[in-house]
């Protein structure tokens, strides 16, 4: 780990920690011990299970994506990485800094760097569809079923400008597919503007990279709307399988503190949190993400087990994924030491 992300990680856990304590001494009283007792620990650890299986999902989705490539990624391989990406994305704003590390490790499971990159955004793609959709429909359900509920405006106001930015990037992502000429012109554009005190070899050598990288890229997308239709149709279904899961560890955690689940609109403030956090304002989320949480939950929560229920569910969400995500970090820390090793022998 390099100082950055010790610095940034530091942050993110201070700001988590401070939060979490403000919101329990504020909302821990006599009633909070009696509430507790009614606690099934059996129902936490079930939401714990949940969490890893939906990180099994995810190892599954990149997996399935590659195989539909004609690329074998062995599956222990595809959950290493993803759960090295959660201690990157813990430590990065908005939780979505773990692209390069998941490119780079399929590109040392064999898969070309264009074809990982593909993959790795699609991904994305895949995961704005179901947020973008889940956020349309959960406005339309709230003003539907819920229109009583004094939901915090702040929050939907940012719920929905997050919205609108998935649907940008989303139609973005259309324009690039169907324009590759477009997106080359914009590319070489940038490289010019972050290259100029470079010198021309150097400009040329990068632009050789890019346009195999684009060149490969767009044949990649090619197989997945084309040869390799299974590949999107993996990519949609373990999307929605990953994302429900992980909506559903709430609605697990209010039962196992003795409440009642409250499905559907757990599932609606799970889905506006989500997409709230994706915003680049702290790494991890930190703080955003418990204040979130506190804003919407204590509108179904007693006081008395808001502080709790917030506690459990960002130990499995975000302290949870640091501890697997470290561990796994520290896999692959070992294997590139071994290959480093390995290389003065072959000289």
């Amino acid at each position: 780990m390099d100082h950055s992300q010790k610095r940034w990680l530091f942050i993110s856990l201070g700001i988590s920690c401070i939060v979490l304590f403000v919101m329990l001494f504020f909302t821990i009283d006599a009633n909070t011990l009696v509430e507790l007792q009614k606690c099934n620990p059996w129902l936490i650890l079930l939401a714990v299970v949940m969490h890893i299986f939906s990180l099994v999902f995810w190892a599954l989705r990149i997996k399935l994506m590659c195989n539909s490539l004609g690329f074998k990624v062995p599956f222990f391989h595809s959950f290493n990485l993803v759960c090295s990406n959660l201690f990157i994305a813990a430590v990065t704003p908005s939780q979505i800094g773990g692209e390069p590390l998941r490119i780079y490790e399929l590109t040392k499971a064999d898969v070309p760097g264009g074809d990982a990159t593909a993959v790795v955004i699609m991904e994305r793609v895949f995961d704005g569809i179901v947020l973008v959709l889940g956020t349309v429909i959960s406005v339309i359900l709230l003003g539907m079923f819920f229109a009583d509920l004094n939901f915090p405006e702040a929050y939907m106001l940012i719920a929905y400008i997050a919205a609108a930015v998935f649907a940008g990037l989303l139609m973005l992502f259309v324009i690039v597919a169907k324009k590759p000429e477009w997106a080359g012109r914009v590319v070489k554009r940038i490289l010019h503007l972050l290259s100029r005190k470079k010198s021309p070899d150097i400009i040329k050598e990068y632009q050789r990279k890019i346009d195999g990288y684009l060149e490969q890229f767009y044949a990649t997308l090619g197989h997945f709307t084309g040869k390799s239709k299974s590949g999107m149709f993996y990519g949609i279904v373990f999307s929605f399988l990953y994302w429900f899961n992980e909506f559903a560890v709430a609605s697990v955690l209010m039962v196992g503190l003795g409440l009642p689940p409250n499905f559907l609109l757990s599932f609606i403030f799970m889905i506006l949190i989500t997409v709230i956090m994706m915003i680049p304002l702290t790494p991890g989320g930190a703080g955003v993400a418990e204040i979130s949480i506190a804003g919407f939950y204590a509108l179904i929560i007693p006081t008395s087990l808001l502080g709790v229920f917030v506690l459990l569910w960002r130990l499995i969400m975000y302290y949870f994924n640091l501890v697997i995500g470290f561990l796994a970090s520290m896999l692959i820390v070992r294997r590139e030491a071994k290959v480093q090793a390995k290389k003065p022998e072959n000289l």
